[in-house]
């Protein structure tokens, strides 16, 4: 008989620490995801309007690509990670989404974390109704938009695909006859489902509107203007010069 895990029980203040703790490192691999994904999405829309697709350097693009996609799943893998099962769920160290949202859906979690809302602004109450409705407002969607990821086509599929891949590829090179990868709308999926959790759990545990999606806006302009700079010469010589990054 397998040997029962021992409980771990978190205090409520354990709990919201989790959470404070969890939110800017969910944040950081969400905004990595969304820049990514905008990456990929522009130079795929530049190369379908192209007439002739087999362009010289095609290969290198495809390459270019192929990289992108590995590291988004490498972003998606940790967001949607549920850490090492043999541990109980309490006592493992990954700061993911599926940990957040079992802290988020807890009622002594979410009682608390409106409480803190109506400290938004401590130094003037006028709003605290307003931030606690804010608060509970996205907290429901949060709960929701998870909810979701699992739904549509390229959910469920998404999410188990990125786990095998994760553990038969990047993870880990084992000699099975698995050969899975993840397919682009799995992961475009993934990362705008993640993006909505975050930006919502974000302003529901700190108060910080995080407006993923504007920013995603402008890295998709910024990527656009590259691929087509990189792939058709185009140039706007309106823009302000940017830094190139090398390696040595």
């Amino acid at each position: 008989m397998a040997k029962k895990k021992k409980r771990v029980l978190l205090s409520k203040a354990d709990a919201i620490a989790r959470l404070d703790k969890m939110m800017p490192i969910l944040y950081r691999n969400v905004v990595n995801a969304i820049r990514i994904e905008a990456t990929m999405e522009a130079g795929n829309s530049v190369v379908q309007a192209m007439p002739d697709k087999a362009f010289p350097g095609a290969d290198a693009f495809n390459t270019i690509m192929q990289s992108l996609a590995f590291d988004l799943a490498m972003h998606l893998a940790r967001l949607y990670d549920v850490g090492s099962r043999n541990r109980p769920v309490n006592s493992r160290d990954v700061a993911s989404i599926p940990l957040a949202v079992r802290l988020l859906r807890q009622k002594r979690c979410q009682r608390e974390l409106k409480a803190r809302a109506r400290k938004w602004l401590p130094d003037d109450r006028t709003f605290a109704n307003m931030f606690e409705q804010d608060c509970a407002s996205a907290l429901a969607r949060a709960s929701a938009g998870y909810a979701d990821t699992f739904r549509g086509k390229f959910g469920r599929s998404g999410l188990k695909t990125l786990k095998v891949f994760r553990d038969t590829f990047m993870a880990h090179s084992l000699m099975t006859d698995v050969d899975v990868k993840p397919i682009y709308n799995q992961l475009f999926r993934l990362t705008d489902c993640a993006r909505d959790f975050v930006g919502d759990a974000r302003l529901a545990v700190s108060g910080t509107n995080s407006s993923l999606e504007d920013q995603e806006r402008i890295f998709t302009e910024r990527a656009k203007k590259f691929w087509r700079m990189a792939l058709l010469g185009e140039r706007d010589d309106d823009d302000a010069p940017a830094e190139w990054a090398t390696t040595r």
